[in-house]
């Protein structure tokens, strides 16, 4: 059966989900989230081979770089949205395997898009992407993830700016989209066609124990037990199955997530 084809925005904009193949992690640590981020700026500031600027491939406005999957928001410049993604998964898959020696694919299928039509879905988009951490349980706030474009947005000191300040819609200016991005809306995720995909339990056991290395949770220190919580939450399972899997009370998973150093009791 052919392929569906991809809906058309008006705009040029759209929101791009790339997943991890079998829900697998695609950044093993914070040396691949950073050359995630250094292929993004090679696609909106690209050179030539003798380093001459050229025009930009697209617009990005917003990224998310999570566990096992990337949000984009994202508009074609001088490329189509397939050739630009192209770009970014064949670069970054080359480098991946070469570094962590694996072969093979790393995303699952081809990328996900939805278009992005007006500005009232482009704002929740903003929104949703921005507050993926916070709604995995794993930040408390937009300034306590790293891997996001929120910085970009706060005017904080970074080696690489990526994210384009001119906005596809005029008629808000970039405080007043800040402001909404930062006002929590627990409906934006049931707003965007791209949903996290629920994990059984089975699948959240089989990656618990991946995560454990083959030992029981309750070996490991707080410190570790906190980490493994946090990459567990990261690939989506959620933090009932957690209790039920690990023998951990839910309460005691709460505090992991927080950060607090309480105990299993």
């Amino acid at each position: 059966m052919p392929r569906k084809s991809r809906a058309v925005s008006p705009t040029g904009v759209y929101h791009v989900m790339l997943r991890g193949i079998n829900k697998g992690a695609i950044f093993m640590d914070d040396t691949d989230c950073r050359k995630f981020l250094k292929i993004l700026g090679s696609v909106v500031s690209p050179v030539d081979a003798d380093g001459v600027p050229l025009p930009p491939y697209c617009d990005i406005y917003a990224y998310c770089l999570m566990t096992n999957h990337i949000h984009l928001l994202i508009r074609e410049s001088s490329e189509s949205i397939g050739a630009v993604m192209k770009r970014i998964g064949v670069a970054y898959v080359a480098y991946f395997n070469r570094r962590h020696e694996r072969l093979g694919p790393l995303f699952h299928d081809r990328f996900r898009s939805e278009p992005v039509a007006d500005q009232s879905y482009f704002v929740t988009l903003l929104r949703y992407i921005h507050q993926n951490p916070i709604e995995a349980k794993i930040a408390d706030s937009l300034g306590r993830y790293r891997w996001s474009s929120w910085h970009e947005y706060t005017g904080a000191k970074l080696n690489q700016y990526i994210c384009a300040r001119e906005m596809p819609f005029e008629s808000m200016s970039w405080d007043e989209i800040c402001q909404l991005v930062k006002d929590c809306n627990r409906t934006a995720e049931t707003r965007c066609g791209i949903k996290q995909p629920k994990i059984t339990d089975s699948d959240a056991k089989e990656l618990v124990d991946r995560l454990c290395g083959g030992l029981n949770f309750r070996e490991y220190s707080i410190k570790e037990r906190k980490e493994i919580v946090r990459k567990a939450v990261a690939l989506g399972v959620k933090k009932a199955q957690l209790s039920r899997l690990s023998g951990i009370s839910y309460g005691a998973i709460d505090n992991y997530l927080k950060g607090k150093q309480k105990g299993d009791e």
